[in-house]
């Protein structure tokens, strides 16, 4: 088990007294804190991942130029243009790497324990909030950090905890306002749904949701409006200072980008929402921990009725049908369990703000439930993709229905008993933990193998070249690799190219142009993953899969190496620098191929053709154990396959010891 899964079960004594004071008489703040650093503590070496690059580098502009926070270049697409057209974030994360990184230095422990402090801020401020409409704060708060989509997002130097910790205080301070008819929260709150929007563009959605939420408090226009006009104010000061240093105001290119991205996915309003439920269930798939304490027997059965239908749908669903069915037909029923569970997690989180304002019909439960619906549109059908990290402002809202609902039930007499919410919180922790240590592992996939592959292919007179970006690329150009060019002009004859399996934004290569010389792989995890093209799983990005995680079958991670054996005499043949037909594209038909091969000898441990295949495969990989092994196994049938022979011949030739 994880130190940190050890750990919690030791603070969930904390926990099990939700209200208040624990036994020892510890605030439940001071609880809420150290199961914080417990969860995120292990974590504090994670490697740069995802965006993580874009943030770093747009810090050390920010150091060297802080009124010019955008004011360079680079290579993030393919090609190297400003960064106001490869970044469509604002900049107060990376003023705050910035300051950070100038206190501590770039190393990833001092990072990390830095961006502490927001997740921090984010759980104390849903505490706050959640004490104004629950006598259950702490379970609301425990609640909402104990999910898969918080932990996971924790662990990154991306904008989006900071987002959460500033969205959330500036609706406690609304709230405040309120509350206590003074003007003065309202002034906090603008500046601080202002520092939001300038952390991350979705903060201006606290827009509609402060308007609407005063509106049905009061009824009337009084000092609340404040709030609102601060937030727009801060959003035209950003859009005329970025037109002014860039040309451009970076809030609309942002908008026509994502409405562009969005209108480019090929899927019906209708899937999107399907595949929407799916994902954010899976994303707080913990809550089904909390259904007994939740539901009574009939309120359960309701649950399952309104699944059904979607159950029914979704494995026909484009994005689905390729990863629920094998390729003879038949289910992949691992991930159609899977799909269930998620599936019925985001039914029953809809159920739970459904019933919400069915039941209670006052203004919090329309602030909980416009909160979660406007982020769930804005998640599905106007973001650039689909992933975690645009589901994430959610999580206070859903925090506090869970300790709304286990009140009412409570009072109904249908829940046993405060305490024994520790064992749902236990299950949800240990999920949530075993899922970011998947992450972490993915992330330093692309660390040591920037490293070895620097160490290995770097070379003084030649080249070494990469595409796939991500935190990938942080650390192949700390080794002194630089970022392929689409148009593959630069590369001369000697240099190295490395390409990864599971890369974004990769170009292919002619094959007359390079020959692959090397393959590295590695399988940081392979059971379950937060980012697999071979299981589904696109918790960062939806286009990689239409889960935010995925078990089952993962694929290793590869990456190939080719060595330039000819200089592109013209222009690239393909539009954006993509070869109809090329190496990389080769290598990645090889591995299908692989795939499809293990997938048959699971069926038929006995396929002779699978096993020759997968030989083929490893030996031309260079993994000449794996490649011995399945010739072996062809050969234990078929005695006489003339080509298992030549093969084995020529993989036993290679070896050290051989004789």
């Amino acid at each position: 088990m994880l130190p940190a899964v050890k750990h919690t079960v030791k603070l969930s004594a904390g926990v099990s007294n939700v209200v208040g004071r624990g036994a020892t008489g510890v605030p439940s703040w001071v609880w809420l804190c150290g199961l914080i650093c417990v969860c995120l503590a292990p974590f504090a070496n994670k490697s740069f991942h995802i965006d993580d690059t874009l943030f770093l580098r747009a810090a050390e502009q920010i150091q060297h130029h802080p009124l010019d926070f955008y004011g360079f270049k680079m290579n993030w697409y393919g090609a190297t243009r400003p960064m106001v057209e490869n970044f469509d974030n604002p900049p107060l994360a990376c003023y705050y790497i910035a300051l950070v990184t100038a206190i501590v230095g770039w190393g990833e422990p001092g990072l990390h324990l830095g961006f502490l402090l927001p997740a921090l801020a984010a759980a104390c401020g849903i505490f706050l909030l959640a004490k104004r409409h629950s006598a259950q704060p702490l379970l609301a708060a425990a609640v909402a950090v104990l999910t898969p989509v918080f932990l996971i997002s924790a662990t990154t130097l991306m904008c989006d905890v900071l987002l959460l910790a500033f969205w959330v205080w500036a609706i406690v301070f609304f709230e405040e306002g309120l509350a206590e008819h003074r003007c003065a929260p309202f002034f906090v709150s603008g500046v601080l749904a202002g520092l939001a929007f300038l952390t991350k563009f979705t903060g201006l959605a606290l827009l509609p949701l402060l308007t609407a939420y005063g509106l049905i408090s009061q009824r009337r226009g009084s000092w609340w409006i404040a709030t609102p006009i601060l937030l727009l104010f801060f959003a035209g000061c950003y859009e005329w200072t970025t037109h002014q240093l860039y040309g451009k105001g970076l809030l609309l290119t942002a908008v026509g980008v994502s409405s562009h991205a969005a209108g480019a996915r090929g899927s019906s309003f209708l899937d999107r929402q399907i595949l929407g439920i799916g994902y954010v269930g899976g994303c707080f798939l913990p809550l089904l921990f909390y259904i007994p304490w939740l539901w009574s027997a009939r309120g359960f059965l309701k649950l399952l009725l309104l699944t059904a239908p979607c159950l029914l749908v979704y494995p026909h669903l484009a994005q689905c049908a390729l990863l629920l069915w094998h390729a003879d037909g038949s289910p992949n029923w691992l991930l159609c369990i899977q799909s269930a569970a998620f599936l019925t997690g985001g039914v029953h989180l809809f159920l739970l703000a459904g019933s919400e304002l069915w039941e209670r019909r006052d203004a919090t439960a329309l602030l909980l439930v416009l909160w979660i619906l406007g982020v769930f549109a804005f998640a599905t059908t106007f973001n650039w993709t689909l992933n975690g990290r645009s589901v994430l402002p959610m999580v206070p809202a859903i925090g506090i229905l869970v300790a709304r609902r286990v009140e009412r039930q409570r009072q109904a007499d249908r829940v046993v008993g405060m305490r024994s919410l520790v064992w749902p919180a236990i299950l949800a922790a240990t999920i949530c933990l075993f899922l970011a240590k998947a992450d972490y592992d993915l992330a330093g996939t692309g660390r040591k193998a920037a490293q070895e592959l620097c160490a290995k292919f770097q070379d003084s007179r030649k080249q070494l070249w990469f595409e796939g970006h991500w935190g990938f690329q942080y650390y192949m150009e700390q080794g002194g690799a630089k970022a392929l060019e689409s148009n593959f002009a630069l590369p001369r004859p000697g240099d190295k190219v490395v390409v990864p399996s599971e890369g974004v934004n990769v170009i292919d290569l002619a094959t007359n142009l390079v020959r692959l010389v090397d393959t590295l792989e590695y399988a940081p995890n392979t059971h379950y993953s937060t980012m697999s093209l071979s299981a589904g799983a696109g918790f960062y990005a939806g286009t990689a899969g239409a889960f935010p995680f995925s078990i089952g079958h993962i694929d290793p991670e590869r990456y190939y190496v080719f060595e330039v054996v000819e200089k592109l005499a013209g222009p690239s043949p393909a539009p954006k620098g993509l070869f109809e037909s090329g190496a990389v594209m080769h290598e990645f038909d090889l591995a299908r191929q692989a795939r499809a091969s293990e997938d048959a000898l699971r069926a038929n441990p006995s396929n002779v053709a699978a096993h020759l295949q997968l030989g083929r495969f490893y030996s031309s990989h260079s993994n000449n154990q794996q490649a011995i092994k399945h010739f072996l196994a062809v050969l234990a049938k078929e005695p006489d396959n003339e080509m298992a022979h030549r093969e084995l011949g020529v993989l036993l030739a290679r070896q050290p010891d051989h004789q």
